[in-house]
C-alpha cells in the first residue's frame, strides 16, 4: 500500500505530464474540432432530455443510463444501448451496465460509483465543471495504462481543468476538445 505522500508524489507526476499533452492537443485543434467539442455535450444532452421524456424519468436518472452503457463502446452503439434499456429490454453486454443503469434511475448520480460513468453523466446532465476521464483521455494524457486508479484519474482530470482555465473554457468543453483532438473524431 502506498503512502499518503507517495501517492501525492505520484499524483503530481500525473498531472505535470498530462498538461503539456493536454495543452498541445487545445492549441493543435482546428475549428471545426473546436465547434464539435463545444457541441458535444449539449448534444447528448438533448439526447438524455429526449430519453428522459419517453422513459418518464428525471433528466438525472436518464443522463445516468446512457452513461452507465458508455465504458468501452463508441458512441452510436451507447445510445442505441441506453434507448434499447429505457423500452425495457436488456442490452446485450454486462451486467455491471445494466446494474449501473437501474441504480442511477434509483439514486440519481450518486448511484454510478465509477468515477468515469459518473462524471460522464453530470457532464450530459450539463455540468460544464465535469471531467471525465476515459481510456483516450488517459493515452492522450500519457498514462501507462487504460484504467486509472483514483489518484491517477483525479490528476488527470486535475490537469484537464488547469489547462481548461488556461484557455478560458468550461472543463467539460475543454476535456472534449482534447478528446476530439486525440481520437481525430468526435464519434
Amino acid at each position: 500500500m502506498r503512502t499518503r505522500h507517495a501517492r501525492n508524489l505520484h499524483a503530481a507526476s500525473v498531472m505535470e505530464a498530462a498538461i503539456p499533452a493536454y495543452d498541445a492537443a487545445i492549441l493543435a485543434a482546428t475549428p471545426e474540432q473546436r465547434e464539435a467539442a463545444r457541441r458535444w455535450y449539449a448534444l447528448a444532452g438533448s439526447f438524455s432530455r429526449a430519453l428522459a421524456y419517453a422513459a418518464g424519468w428525471s433528466n438525472e436518472a436518464a443522463a445516468c443510463v446512457v452513461s452507465a452503457f458508455s465504458p468501452r463502446v463508441r458512441w452510436d452503439t451507447n445510445l442505441r444501448k441506453a434507448l434499447a434499456f429505457a423500452c425495457g429490454e436488456t442490452p446485450k453486454g454486462l451486467r455491471a451496465h445494466v446494474a449501473a443503469a437501474h441504480r442511477g434511475i434509483a439514486c440519481g448520480f450518486s448511484g454510478l460509483r465509477a468515477l468515469k460513468t459518473h462524471n460522464f453523466a453530470r457532464a450530459i446532465a450539463g455540468d460544464s465543471s465535469a471531467v471525465v476521464i476515459d481510456v483516450w483521455m488517459c493515452r492522450i494524457g500519457g498514462l501507462a495504462k487504460e484504467a486509472p486508479n483514483t489518484t491517477e484519474y483525479r490528476a488527470l482530470a486535475d490537469a484537464v481543468r488547469r489547462v481548461a482555465d488556461a484557455h478560458g473554457l468550461p472543463h467539460a468543453e475543454a476535456q472534449a476538445l482534447i478528446w476530439v483532438v486525440g481520437r481525430g473524431s468526435a464519434d
